[in-house]
């Protein structure tokens, strides 16, 4: 049985040491050591699956250099299936503005803002 391991996130390439009851958790978590090697991907990369971003975009995010990177179809197809619990919400723009605006305002201010903004 192995004690220590330093491991690799396959999509950041950030290096991770993990050692005693947390190494085996991990390998009970991934099946085997071969797979937490092939699979692993850090906390913060399964933060942002699970919150529906695809592994383009986390690297975008995360400013991956990709040319140190490399990174199969299959292996990208295996992560997103497991982490991805969500499609990535994009809202609308009345959906955006909802918590910056009010929806009553002074009757003086709304006539303004309709007078000589809306109705230009």
């Amino acid at each position: 049985m192995v004690k220590s391991l330093k491991l690799k996130c396959v999509i950041t390439g950030k290096e991770s040491f993990f050692s005693g009851e947390y190494l085996n958790k991990k390998i009970k978590e991934y099946g085997c050591i071969e797979s937490l090697e092939k699979y692993y991907v850090s906390r913060e990369v399964k933060t942002l699956l699970s919150k529906g971003y695809k592994i383009a975009e986390i690297s975008n995010i995360l400013n991956v250099d990709s040319g140190n990177i490399e990174i199969d179809i299959e292996t990208v197809d295996y992560i997103e299936s497991k982490y991805k619990k969500t499609k990535l919400k994009i809202p609308t723009v009345s959906e955006n503005l909802t918590g910056f605006t009010y929806n009553k305002s002074d009757p003086d201010v709304e006539i303004f803002i309709n007078n000589h903004i809306i109705n230009k």
